[in-house]
């Protein structure tokens, strides 16, 4: 009789414990309740940050005078004209039609005056994907510059061009269809693609990878190799296969597409 009572004694005790527990719904209502009060406040979205994105500064003597000058990428919002960032930790999307509506605008300046600037993209871009001094290519006493644009559009299709300064102006000396994945990606931010192109705008916050990046573009040899003064070798975008190496003529100006 003592150990039946004993039983139900112990059994009245679990059942009043478990209806004073707080049961895990409720808390999770409680939860819910407090964070609907402190909604006007909490749930404001917040402004994407910017990402100002990296700059090339190339050196050479770019107008074959003997000396040597710097050219310097300049990344401008097109309503302020001042320097700006090229993207933003968001979703590609919103970078790309922050582009357009900032009318942002790319070119390179010289550090000598009297070469003048090079126009790069106005509008729709987010600067410059590549940069090089590719040396004298032609033999007529200045370093040719080659560059690829970062476009602010979802394809991975884009074209190498490489110009030379004459007259007070910059000249396309030969151009070639390339992908834009033969590059190297950029510290800071990169772009990722996937089957159908750009996926998306990678931000890099560490400072190592940053670091191992900035050294492999520098040691990037570019997609055009000298031949002689009318030939070069490029490594393109072909027709038939995704890439491929060929040595065209500078007479050409492009190759057969």
């Amino acid at each position: 009789m003592y150990l039946r009572l004993f039983y139900i004694v112990i059994a009245l005790f679990c059942i009043c414990s478990c209806n004073n527990a707080p049961r895990k719904t409720d808390a999770l209502n409680l939860k819910s309740k407090a964070a609907n009060k402190k909604a006007p406040t909490d749930t404001v979205t917040k402004k994407p940050r910017p990402v100002f994105g990296y700059r090339f500064v190339i050196s050479g003597d770019f107008d074959g005078d003997g000396k040597p000058e710097k050219l310097i990428e300049r990344f401008h919002d097109g309503i302020t004209d001042k320097e700006t960032n090229k993207f933003y930790e968001a979703d590609y999307d919103y970078s790309h039609n922050m582009a357009f509506k900032r009318k942002t605008h790319s070119f390179l300046e010289c550090d000598k005056p009297s070469v003048n600037r090079l126009e790069i993209n106005s509008g729709g871009s987010f600067g410059l994907l590549y940069l090089k001094n590719e040396g004298d290519l032609n033999g007529d006493g200045n370093d040719e510059v080659s560059y690829v644009t970062n476009n602010a559009d979802w394809s991975s299709l884009n074209s190498y061009t490489i110009l030379t300064y004459k007259h007070g102006k910059w000249n396309t000396l030969y151009w070639f269809p390339i992908w834009e994945w033969q590059l190297p990606p950029l510290p800071e931010a990169a772009n990722a693609y996937g089957i159908a192109g750009i996926d998306q705008i990678v931000v890099i916050k560490s400072d190592t990878t940053n670091q191992r990046l900035l050294k492999e573009l520098v040691a990037f040899k570019g997609l055009a190799k000298k031949i002689s003064n009318k030939k070069l070798q490029i490594i393109y975008r072909s027709p038939e296969i995704s890439e491929d190496t060929i040595i065209v003529n500078l007479k050409d100006r492009h190759p057969k597409l």
